[in-house]
């Protein structure tokens, strides 16, 4: 069961890029941000829903219709 969150916006811009399957490389150029932020930033973001995986975190994102 995940927990109901709230992304800042500049999560929510990670999480769709995660889900176009873009590298922490290319979404760290994207967003402006160094590659560890990214890495830092998606981790928060498993911890904050309850899960351990990327995909866990994409299908978080879709069932809350934060991402198509």
């Amino acid at each position: 069961e995940f927990r109901r969150v709230l992304f800042r916006s500049k999560e929510v811009s990670i999480l769709k890029l995660i889900a176009q399957d873009k590298t922490t490389e290319e979404i760290s150029k994207e967003v402006y941000l160094s590659p560890r932020t990214i890495e830092t930033i998606r981790q928060n973001m498993k911890t904050k829903v309850g899960v351990k995986t990327i995909a866990g975190l994409i299908m978080y994102g879709m069932r809350n219709k934060l991402i198509d």
